[in-house]
């Protein structure tokens, strides 16, 4: 599991460390808090952040809603504007980059991270849309996003990297374990709806109930028809056999 990483823009330096300290309250990873325009676009190009926080006004005249205009441009990503100013004009201007939330300050803990929570659910959803015309639906389903899953887990929602899943298994109808190196997470989606949202090259339907991530198969027993990953075993369907050995390039 990764922390969703935030980058933030501030350049007062109190509400700069209130940020600080509510983000790592809420075990967000915060990549770090800058007080120009310059270093928000160097830092956020260097480091591709999941969430970026703007304050509006910035040191050196530098314009938050400008910036991002240009990370917008740049590449995808959930924007909250953090700012002082409530006037309709501001708010105009910021609507125009299609930001996921505005919170006026002093910001609160509660405001900020449901704002956060909805800025990534809101977005996931976004970009499930762009690939699939069968969305999921509801807090309760898993969200592809890329190389990563944003699950919602309990309050908060958490980032799986497809690289640490290690297989997914149905456990009832429209019900899976996506099972990691550290835990399972279990969410509402059919098996063949994530095995078409997961990486081909990377991910194999090994049974009617399981997909296995190919890079972590130790072992294959062709007699008892099982594979091995770890110290876990998994049944391989008939069917399924022949694909299986041609992806691992098998003869």
């Amino acid at each position: 599991m990764s922390k969703i990483r935030i980058l933030a823009a501030e350049d007062n330096s109190t509400h700069a460390l209130k940020l600080e300290m509510l983000l790592e309250e809420m075990d967000y990873q915060l990549i770090g808090i800058y007080a120009t325009s310059e270093e928000v676009l160097r830092n956020y190009k260097a480091t591709k952040p999941d969430l970026v926080l703007l304050d509006i006004e910035l040191d050196g005249g530098g314009d938050g809603i400008e910036i991002a205009a240009k990370i917008n441009a740049e590449r995808q990503v959930p924007i909250i504007f953090v700012s002082a100013r409530d006037d309709v004009e501001t708010m105009m201007r910021a609507n125009s980059t299609d930001p996921y939330a505005y919170i006026v300050k002093p910001v609160e803990k509660g405001a900020l991270q449901a704002a956060i929570e909805l800025a990534i659910y809101k977005f996931a959803k976004d970009q499930e849309k762009e690939i699939s015309a069968e969305p999921f639906v509801g807090w309760s389903e898993d969200l592809l996003v890329k190389d990563s899953f944003f699950i919602k887990s309990g309050s908060r929602l958490e980032k799986v990297h497809h690289d640490d899943i290690l297989w997914v298994e149905l456990t009832e109808e429209r019900y899976c374990a996506v099972v990691t190196i550290n835990r399972s997470y279990h969410i509402r989606a059919s098996i063949s709806g994530l095995a078409d949202r997961l990486n081909p090259s990377q991910f194999v339907r090994v049974h009617r109930k399981y997909i296995a991530n190919a890079n972590k198969i130790d072992s294959i027993d062709e007699v008892e028809m099982t594979l091995q990953i770890g110290s876990h075993s998994l049944d391989i369907g008939k069917t399924y056999k022949g694909i299986l050995l041609k992806r691992l390039n098998m003869l």
